[in-house]
């Protein structure tokens, strides 16, 4: 069939390329690689569509059972690995060890800065006190198995003692005993004892008159300890013959210092108050001055009525005054 086309067409052409056998052969040629392309482009075509029908098969034949792996499977899911992470487009951040360089021109290096280590210095010695109260408090007392040796509470008697009182104040009180008298064994701070008993410090920081509880300051880490005494401790030393002797004494102390505030409070009051009269004064006297008139006198144009040359009208240019003005 595609001989006698060809027949056909060579008997169809044009009647020139008859007469010119040369272009009758490059016209040849050209017909036969126009048809090379047709088949070549239909060629690919149709393997396109086998190689899909293909992978539709081994997609189904995986999904209804086991398929028999070979080694050009194996060398397909060696090749579908993930990536390692020197090849990955992402990068993994662990943000617990991230720190704000704040653009990189003003970091700080906190091993140079002097504040700063003076007050991780500080923290430790805070927690280097109190741990130390720790390993005291943690040290059971000997138990004796004769009950009557062993230390009871001073108000009920009973056995169950508050550790904590009595292994820092030496104080044998349980726990219902001093819930239940709060004049007695509550914890007062070092500023309270300061205010209401007039003591100094180095009255309070001595562990040995009157000893104390530390306790991290509630309002910040790198603040001293807070310390905590005992109420009953600190009254019986405050009403004590080495201190005020009892507690009108400490009333009368008290109130003779309240009354020395106030005069010191009034007698600044009265310097203050001098020195705003003093102020006040000076300016006035420089208003004063300010306030002195100058008459400056022009002549004023005489009349024509008046007869009389010898006298001259003037007025100050300021106020407006006149006076008469005799003239020789």
């Amino acid at each position: 069939m595609e001989q006698a086309s060809n027949e056909h067409e060579a008997s169809t052409a044009h009647p020139q390329t008859q007469n010119n056998p040369q272009a009758g052969q490059s016209l040849e040629n050209n017909r036969f690689l126009a048809k090379a392309k047709i088949r070549n482009s239909v060629r690919d075509v149709t393997a396109n569509t086998e190689s899909s029908r293909k992978r539709r098969m081994v997609h189904h034949e995986a999904e209804g059972g086991p398929s028999k792996s070979t080694p050009q499977d194996d060398k397909k899911n060696e090749t579908l690995k993930p990536l390692p992470k020197r090849i990955r487009k992402f990068v993994d951040y662990d943000l617990s060890t991230m720190k704000n360089s704040k653009g990189g021109f003003l970091m700080d290096n906190e091993q140079d800065d002097a504040r700063l280590l003076k007050q991780q210095q500080q923290i430790e010695e805070l927690k280097r006190q109190r741990m130390k109260q720790a390993e005291l408090l943690s040290q059971a007392p000997n138990v004796s198995l004769d009950k009557s040796q062993n230390p009871k509470c001073t108000v009920c008697g009973s056995v169950e003692l508050d550790m904590q009182l009595f292994q820092v104040f030496k104080v044998a009180v349980c726990r219902k005993c001093k819930n239940e008298h709060p004049e007695r064994f509550s914890l007062l701070t070092k500023t309270e004892c300061k205010q209401d008993y007039l003591l100094t410090d180095p009255e309070l920081k001595d562990s040995e008159l009157l000893p104390h509880l530390l306790k991290p300051n509630p309002h910040q880490s790198t603040y001293s300890n807070m310390m905590l005494f005992l109420r009953e401790q600190v009254e019986g030393y405050a009403f004590s013959a080495r201190k005020w002797g009892s507690a009108a004494a400490l009333d009368a102390e008290f109130s003779r210092r309240e009354t020395a505030k106030k005069a010191l409070k009034n007698r600044k009051f009265d310097a203050q108050l001098r020195d705003l009269r003093k102020k006040t004064r000076s300016n006035l006297w420089h208003h004063r001055q300010e306030a002195v008139h100058v008459h400056t006198f022009e002549p004023v144009p005489a009349s024509s009525s008046s007869s009389d040359s010898h006298t001259q009208t003037q007025q100050c240019s300021g106020c407006g005054m006149q006076c008469e003005v005799e003239i020789f």
